[in-house]
């Protein structure tokens, strides 16, 4: 039976309301935060993992669990100039769950039930990243060598890895090669201009997101209905989600950049500039919101349109075949398709053990700015990524291990 034209636009309303309170506000919060935490500490970071070459596989995991990608892509251009190890990249791309991050974060803080498969999940992405990345310097293994000792390894085939430190460099150094955003085009003017707007649109709905949680422990029986009059108060908030979410997706097509939202040079911008860090991260809100309302409608109307539930759905997801298609959805760059995956997770679609295997597969926006400095390094670190996304992903389903 085919639904009816109300029952679709029902749909559409409360996936781009639910979108919008749900996880945008306070996905919004998060990465305001971190984005600051950033801005304010990124120079330390670099000087550091410069000078602590021993360490670097643990402080390159540090940057990488920092959800969002900022972190990570920071770690590319010091490779490329040979200040960390091969290891070091792997670590910190293991690590990252790139803006996938917030959505299972946002989960956490409206559902308890979420909080411990959110900290379980950084937690291996954080440990396998470090084991992983000591295990590759160890085994030495590059891109030029991928199978390191145990394959014809010569101390002169990776002059990059054989590089020493450059005592000249600073953190300042690796942040002007990051570049700057152009001046210009209507996506600019239009995130540049409009930002102020959507931080309005915003703290308003996260307003009501935290008295909807507050409204929701008082009445285990509260729901919010859909109302379409904006005077009564089911209708302010409804319309405060599609209005939020309408500027989100016009950010996000603004900018064109479909499947990723941090480039190198919003990284830059954000480092150098407190109000480049709001505006970029009114940017990186609206890629996750457009993100997660695909995923919602993908959801919400497969079910619709096969009249299926979430339960037949997920016995799909709970098994080895979950495992091996979350490690390979890993293997796309960017963080477009991995916040579906996530999302998956939060609708439980998926098992634990595939939230597991796309989190340590995954490698964010990071892969883009090592993919244009060093197409090997690239290719061979999302492998390497992989391989133990496969193993960890099925030791945990081997194990039984859910939340």
């Amino acid at each position: 039976m085919m639904p009816t034209s109300s029952e679709l636009i029902e749909v559409v309303v409360v996936s781009m309301r639910d979108a919008f309170l749900a996880v945008t506000v306070f996905v919004a919060a998060m990465i305001l935060l971190f984005s600051w935490f950033q801005y304010i500490t990124a120079g330390r970071f670099v000087d550091a993992i410069r000078s602590k070459r021993r360490w670097q596989p643990i402080i390159g995991a540090i940057m990488g669990i920092t959800p969002g990608c900022g972190g990570a892509i920071v770690i590319m251009p010091m490779y490329t100039r040979g200040f960390v190890t091969y290891g070091t990249v792997v670590a910190t791309l293991i690590a990252t769950l790139g803006d996938a991050a917030f959505v299972l974060i946002g989960a956490a803080l409206t559902d308890s039930s979420f909080i411990a498969p959110a900290i379980a999940v950084h937690v291996i992405s954080f440990l396998v990243g470090i084991s992983w990345g000591y295990l590759i310097d160890w085994l030495r293994v590059t891109p030029q060598q991928p199978l390191g000792r145990f394959f014809r390894y010569s101390e002169s085939i990776s002059p990059l890895e054989n590089a020493k430190l450059d005592e000249s460099g600073d953190a300042k150094t690796v942040f002007d090669e990051l570049g700057r955003e152009e001046e210009d085009g209507i996506g600019y003017f239009l995130l540049h201009q409009g930002y102020a707007l959507w931080w309005v649109v915003t703290s308003l709905g996260l307003f009501f997101a935290i008295m909807l949680l507050v409204w929701s422990s008082q009445d285990p029986d509260f729901e919010l209905s859909i109302e379409y009059n904006p005077l009564s108060l089911h209708g302010f908030i409804t319309w405060i989600g599609l209005v939020g979410t309408t500027l989100s997706v016009v950010i996000y097509l603004s900018q064109k950049n479909w499947i990723r939202d941090d480039t190198e040079a919003s990284i830059g911008d954000k480092l150098y500039s407190m109000r480049e860090t709001l505006i970029h991260s009114a940017s990186e809100t609206a890629f996750v919101t457009f993100w997660v309302m695909a995923a919602y409608l993908i959801f919400e109307f497969s079910m619709l349109f096969s009249g299926s539930n979430e339960g037949d759905f997920a016995k799909y997801g709970d098994g080895l075949i979950a495992v091996v298609v979350a490690s390979f959805v890993g293997l796309i760059p960017g963080c477009g398709p991995q916040i579906i995956a996530i999302t998956a997770y939060t609708k439980d679609l998926i098992s634990f053990p595939a939230l597991a295997a796309n989190a340590i597969s995954q490698d964010g926006d990071a892969l883009f700015p090592l993919l244009a400095r060093h197409r090997l390094a690239s290719i061979w670190a999302t492998l390497h990524t992989t391989i133990p996304a496969l193993i960890f992903g099925f030791a945990l389903l081997m194990l039984d291990i859910s939340f």
